[in-house]
């Protein structure tokens, strides 16, 4: 009989281990169907996977006796079943399981609804593990629902002792598979290649991009519950960093690359042109409109295109601003197009724009979908020929058939409500054309680094000369009775009224239409004309609306929140926002901006509706405590999140997986501070192959890079 072979005698091999590029199939626990269906969810690697990290952890380090139960508080707990079984309800039929658990201090009843196969596991006389909240049932004291695990025979209880890691369902995965999966993935994952400069994780003294995974996904036993909470570990804090970093590194990129850009043509704006185009106004500049003037004069003075945001609050005068620039590209020669959100608003920069530069004798042009066919091409021909030299319009300008002669100065109005990639597309209709970014939506500083890190920021921070206060209240549903007598009041004094209601037509309980609210108010002032403007009007029914309200031939303008921007009444010194609870903070304080605009003493009356939180209501009261745009962003932005306060969608924010501008502020400015260094010592080329495809697969379209070569 031949020798049998040694090799046969010899243990498998044991498998690689894991690295964050691996397929998911190799992640025991997860096969081809579900690492199928996974990458659907855009989870195609271990590294995506690692990425989700958990949204909430539950304190399960102390075990404690069931004679501790207090109704409302966690509490986790061992012991023993002594009874189970299962009722089903009458009519819906469901089954829940009921399970009494005894471990000597105390008895607890445990129910698990929809959960009656159970029953076949849980024995009497077998030990059970459960976390949960408890709660006051028919009986007393119970816990529903709880998170679970039947502990084996022999098994230490305090052996899963710790911080539990509680996810988001992804996919096919449940929460509670999903943890098993991960808990598979770190225990055989190997070591984890850095992204970021090892000269910067050393500076900044972050832990290792592999130790952080493992801590966010298993918190080590004894860090502290506040940075748990907070998402504020080391490890969080680390894998925030390296988010913040890659997002700045691509903005740091891109503000470098329009430096190197040259423009197409030179500009001559000294100070006798300005000082003339200055003249052209019927005020004096405030003194912040000319600190910001000579910060663009100075910037159309350089070789190479301006990309600059203008901050202001509400009325601090940025029209003015953007006149005068596009007035100083159209003295050189060159276009200069606006592009606002809306048609309302666009209608409004055209009228204002004209009616401010009568004197100097320029037509505006006005661009937007609503126009009839005839005009729209008879406009689009002009800008084509360059008859046409200042355009306003909205995302019309970005269509196929619009091509300008010689497109100098792009201004942008509004731009939180565009994105990134439609500035960029605006801007690419130009030979490298300067642009002005302006936004009447005062910005907290995180969001402006993320939203706008690669543009140099004015801020106009002073308001012209005359502008009213404005006194804020909050009123309750309850005190809707004393709010239409004030409206009375205000009528008897022939004042205008501006109602806003946060829907079109009748919604949900509570929420009060702009068509609903013209009727109420038809029927409370018959003697009173009231418009009504939102955005299913056709273009032209709205715009008489306004125009009638405008001219003073309607007393009360009932809107929707097409008025946020854009709207100009002198006259108008009162506005009362229904269900007010239901906008954010910054979008009230733009509402409220509407007023204040001429002489008489102006009003925002805040209503709440009879769903309003407390908390609802405590939100609101900031705004009765400061007109201070930027204050008022900042706790907009801190209450509601980035996401809500910028509209993600419209506004091009990335998604971060763990970084948060609120919790994470501190993290953004250092990592902006290293990433502009960083591209400053070393430039394009030093930034390296692995680390710019990182920066190109989260960021690459968002900010519209592109691989070097």
């Amino acid at each position: 009989m031949a020798q049998e072979s040694p090799q046969r005698s010899r243990a498998p091999a044991p498998d690689p281990p894991l690295t964050l590029a691996d397929p998911l199939d190799r992640v025991h626990g997860i096969g081809p169907r579900w690492a199928k269906q996974l990458r659907e969810f855009g989870v195609g690697a271990v590294g995506d996977l690692l990425e989700r990290v958990p949204f909430r952890y539950e304190d399960r380090r102390r075990l404690a006796p069931l004679a501790e139960a207090r109704e409302g508080v966690a509490l986790t707990a061992v012991g023993l079943i002594r009874q189970a079984a299962v009722v089903r309800t009458r009519g819906r039929g469901m089954e829940i399981l009921t399970v009494l658990l005894d471990d000597g201090t105390a008895a607890l009843p445990v129910r698990f609804f929809g959960r009656g196969y159970l029953l076949q596991y849980m024995k009497a006389g077998e030990r059970l593990l459960v976390h949960g909240v408890p709660r006051r049932g028919r009986q007393g004291l119970e816990l529903a629902g709880p998170d679970f695990e039947l502990l084996p025979v022999g098994a230490d209880p305090n052996a899963n002792a710790g911080w539990i890691p509680v996810y988001e369902k992804l996919g096919p995965l449940t929460p509670r598979r999903l943890r098993t999966v991960m808990v598979q993935a770190l225990e055989h994952l190997g070591s984890v290649d850095e992204v970021i400069p090892a000269e910067v994780v050393q500076r900044r003294r972050l832990p290792s991009r592999g130790t952080a995974l493992r801590w966010v996904h298993a918190p080590p036993l004894e860090t502290p519950a506040q940075e748990i909470s907070s998402h504020r570990t080391p490890g969080h804090c680390r894998l925030a960093f390296d988010e913040f970093f890659l997002l700045e590194l691509g903005l740091a990129v891109r503000k470098q690359r329009r430096k190197a850009e040259r423009r197409i043509g030179g500009y001559r704006v000294d100070e006798a042109l300005l000082e003339r185009l200055s003249g052209l106004l019927p005020f004096q500049l405030t003194g912040a409109q000319e600190r910001t003037m000579q910060e663009i004069v100075a910037d159309l003075a350089e070789p190479s295109p301006m990309n600059r945001l203008l901050l202001g609050d509400v009325g601090s005068g940025k029209t003015a601003v953007a006149a005068l620039t596009m007035l100083a590209a159209i003295e050189n020669g060159l276009q200069a197009a606006l592009m606002a959100p809306t048609e309302i608003l666009a209608a409004q920069h055209a009228r204002n724009l004209q009616q401010l530069l009568l004197p100097y004798g320029q037509r505006v042009d006005l661009l937007t979908a609503s126009l009839p066919a005839s005009q729209a091409a008879s406009t689009r021909d002009r800008i084509a020929g360059g008859q046409a030299k200042m355009i306003v319009g909205t995302h019309s300008l970005l269509g196929e058939k619009v091509s300008f002669a010689k497109l100098g100065l792009v201004v942008i109005d509004e731009q939180h409500r565009f994105g990134v990639v439609q500035r960029a597309d605006l801007v690419a209709k130009g030979g490298h054309p300067d642009v002005l970014v302006m936004s009447a939506t005062p910005i907290p500083r995180t969001l402006a680094m993320v939203l706008y890190g690669d543009l140099d920021v004015s801020i106009l921070d002073q308001k012209p000369p005359g502008r009213q206060p404005i006194k804020t209240v909050v009123r309750t549903a309850a005190q809707r009775e004393q709010v239409f007598q004030g409206v009375a009041k205000a009528l008897a004094e022939k004042r205008q009224i501006y109602v806003v209601r946060p829907a079109v037509e009748e919604g949900p309980k509570g929420v009060r239409a702009a068509e609903e609210g013209a009727r109420e108010y038809a029927a409370r002032f018959p003697d009173t004309t009231i418009a009504i403007v939102h955005g299913r009007l056709r273009s032209t029914e709205r715009q008489a609306n306004l125009d009638a309200f405008t001219a003073g031939r309607a007393q009360i303008l009932m809107a929707t929140t097409v008025i946020e921007v854009g709207i100009d009444v002198p006259s108008a010194s009162v506005i009362v926002v229904e269900d007010a609870e239901r906008f954010g903070l910054a979008q009230l304080h733009q509402l409220r901006g509407r007023v204040g605009r001429g002489e008489l003493k102006s009003y925002c009356v805040l209503i709440a509706s009879e769903n309003a939180t407390p908390q609802a209501l405590e939100r609101l009261q900031v705004l009765s405590e400061t007109d201070d745009g930027f204050r008022v962003a900042e706790k907009d932005l801190e209450l509601r999140g980035p996401g809500e306060f910028a509209g993600t969608a419209q506004s091009g924010l990335p998604a971060f997986a763990v970084a948060d501008l609120v919790r994470h502020g501190d993290l953004l400015i250092a990592a902006r501070e290293e990433a502009f260094r960083w591209v400053q010592t070393h430039g394009e080329p030093g930034i390296g192959a692995t680390l710019w495809s990182e920066v190109l697969r989260r960021h690459g379209e968002r900010l519209r890079l592109a691989e070097t070569g």
